[in-house]
Formats: structure tokens, C-alpha cells, sequence
């Protein structure tokens, strides 16, 4: 049985390509194209075409500048990784919270 969040998510469009992006400025700017004409050239929906198009005119890109990156940084190192692997080698049954680092 799938859960709201899964059927969402098999649901949302994939993530457009900087290339796709940058096609749509140019289909709409040089090629006068209409929202909906460019929503099918680019296999995506009219609000998607019109994010692009507001993010270009808002700030000179095609992108969110603002937008902060998903998840955590990764604050391992390769001397981390290589501590936490010799502990795993020594005792395969070890838990998370007796990895100090």
C-alpha cells in the first residue's frame, strides 16, 4: 500500500535540466512562444514554465539563488571514515552511539 507522500512523489515531474531551462527563456524571448506551447516542447507543466521564466526575470538566472542546498553537509573527512571503518573491521557489532569521534 503506498502512502500520500510516496503516490506524491511518483507524481512530481523530474527536475528540469539548466539546458531545458535555458530553452525556455530563449523559447519565450526570441521565439515569442506562449506558456503552453513551451510547457509542451519542454515536457513540463505551465507553473514550471512560469517559475523559470519569473526566477529569470527576477534574478537574472534560472535558478533560485536563495535556495538553500537539501540535507546536511557532510562533515566526515577521510580521516573520519577511515577511523569509523577500523572500528567496524575490529568489532563488526558495534552501535552508532560507541563511535567516538
Amino acid at each position: 500500500m503506498t502512502t500520500l507522500l510516496t503516490r506524491n512523489l511518483l507524481l512530481m515531474a523530474p527536475h528540469l535540466s539548466q539546458e531545458i531551462r535555458q530553452h525556455i527563456i530563449a523559447w519565450s524571448q526570441e521565439l515569442g512562444k506562449s506558456n503552453t506551447e513551451i510547457a509542451q516542447l519542454a515536457a513540463c507543466s505551465e507553473h514550471t514554465v512560469h517559475d523559470v521564466l519569473h526566477l529569470e526575470r527576477e534574478f537574472g538566472v534560472v535558478y533560485n539563488p536563495l535556495a538553500r542546498p537539501w540535507g546536511c553537509p557532510c562533515i566526515l573527512n577521510a580521516g573520519n571514515l577511515t577511523y569509523i571503518s577500523s572500528l567496524i573491521a575490529a568489532n563488526p557489532v558495534i552501535y552508532l552511539d560507541e563511535v567516538h569521534l
